[in-house]
């Protein structure tokens, strides 16, 4: 896109003005960070997981896509990137800004790792195979939240449990667990409480344990339609492996 030009010179002071008005705030970063690559992962079983308290945060054995996925808020088939970044994994140790939130940390993050691991990407919107969330021809079957609820979730293998969730948000929950992303478009707006679990491995289905797309028409009254919608993608033109040193 090309700017407008401006031909009276007197107005580049006004400009400039505004300029500095509407300038992005520079971006949050932990004030002592140390990234290492991780000596424990790899093998047949590690942990892996985030704590965080007002003072620190620390990410262990956390895989360069995980990273990446929770630094930028994107799901995994939202991102197009060499196939190691899901093969190498990290440690990190940050100590936080005074007064710093812990819904600070992507941002943190993500400074870091274009500072440590020259991690360079774009925004590009591609055109996916994808499901549309749809309310099912019986009706909704999931109860409103409490007002004043705090929002919720908790999800493992083939279980996924919400407080005071919106669908598109529940939506983008399922993207992880079907085969392509997964895209609201019930029209209901609202908060609501759900429980959901079902057979991980379709050829195993019980009566107990339908697969994914019949226990969300059976338990929840929605329904999955295939379909083919833009998705934003997070492209990644550079990272290292290597981070530089601490």
């Amino acid at each position: 896109m090309t700017a407008p030009s401006i031909a009276v010179l007197s107005l580049c002071a006004v400009c400039s003005a505004a300029f500095a008005q509407t300038a992005p705030a520079p971006s949050p970063e932990f004030e002592v960070a140390i990234i290492k690559p991780s000596r424990t992962a790899g093998g047949f079983s590690y942990s892996f997981g985030m704590r965080f308290d007002p003072a620190q945060t620390s990410m262990t054995n956390m895989s360069l896509e995980n990273l990446i996925l929770y630094a930028y808020n994107v799901r995994p088939f939202q991102v197009s990137g060499p196939p190691w970044i899901g093969r190498e994994f990290y440690d990190i140790t940050a100590k936080m800004p005074a007064a710093a939130k812990q819904e600070q940390i992507p941002g943190m993050l993500r400074t870091l790792l274009a500072q440590r691991l020259q991690l360079k990407v774009h925004r590009e919107s591609g055109v996916l195979p994808a499901y549309a969330l749809v309310v099912a021809s019986g009706g909704l079957k999931i109860r409103p939240s409490t007002a004043g609820q705090q929002p919720h979730a908790s999800a493992g293998s083939g279980y996924l449990e919400a407080q005071a969730t919106t669908l598109a948000d529940f939506a983008l929950s399922l993207g992880g667990s079907a085969d392509r992303p997964v895209v609201d478009e019930t029209g209901v707006t609202g908060r609501f409480d759900l429980t959901l679990d079902w057979a991980v491995d379709g050829e195993h289905e019980t009566a107990a344990l339908p697969s994914l797309r019949v226990a969300l028409e059976e338990k929840l009254g929605l329904k999955l339609k295939p379909c083919n919608r833009p998705i934003d993608m997070l492209i990644i033109d550079h990272v290292d492996k290597k981070p530089s040193e601490n």
